[in-house]
């Protein structure tokens, strides 16, 4: 199954000049703030959403200063965004200004066998930045070779590891052909809960090409 790369792509919200502190030395600062949200829809005039910054912290929920709209958007899709916390405290829940808001590449864990279908899962390279787990969800930051072409990009779990206390988990990257092209930057999100929350699995071990740096897996424990 083929999936469109998302991101980058137009801002929901407009970016809006705001700032704070406007009496210290090095004149006005903003403690602007960039994550990976779940979007719970738009409530009393409001956009609402939630996350967990990393692993099982706290789930924060976050109210937006007016409403979300796109005819793409609904309730659970995740999304890129930035704002800046009312209370000047990060990584706490309550009132926001949205700065901005973007689509990014998201979808549920896909069941795959290691089989022909999956020989090309690691032809062409993901520059990986970071990855982490929030919750239930795998977030990655990465670059990808540039293409207007469709590609597979997603997450994939082999079904004879689910079971396991460490299942094997596949960020599957194939592009149409292989294309000598620019690199672009990325997020994407996968919701791994059909796996994660499974009694058996202590934790998963997740496989990528990565061109960045020589650690191709990544162990996430709960």
């Amino acid at each position: 199954m083929k999936h469109r790369i998302l991101i980058p792509v137009a801002i929901l919200a407009a970016l809006t000049s705001c700032s704070i502190n406007e009496d210290t030395v090095d004149g006005p600062v903003d403690k602007t703030l960039y994550d990976i949200v779940t979007f719970d829809g738009n409530v009393d005039g409001h956009a609402r959403f939630s996350f967990q910054q990393v692993n099982d912290s706290p789930l924060i929920n976050l109210v937006a200063q007016g409403e979300l709209q796109s005819d793409d958007l609904k309730d659970g899709v995740r999304l890129y965004i930035i704002y800046i916390p009312e209370s000047g405290l990060p990584y706490t829940s309550g009132n926001i200004t949205l700065r901005g808001a973007a689509f990014i590449n998201s979808g549920q864990v896909v069941e795959q066998e290691m089989n022909d279908d999956m020989s090309l899962w690691d032809r062409d390279k993901v520059y990986v930045y970071s990855l982490w787990r929030s919750g239930n969800y795998i977030n990655l930051h990465c670059r990808l070779t540039y293409s207007s072409e469709p590609r597979t990009f997603r997450l994939t779990v082999d079904p004879a590891t689910i079971g396991n206390d460490y299942p094997d988990l596949y960020i599957h990257h194939e592009m149409a052909s292989p294309t000598d092209n620019h690199d672009r930057g990325y997020y994407a999100s996968w919701d791994m809960a059909p796996v994660w929350t499974l009694p058996s699995t202590r934790g998963v071990t997740i496989h990528v090409a990565n061109s960045n740096l020589p650690q191709t897996t990544f162990t996430f424990s709960k």
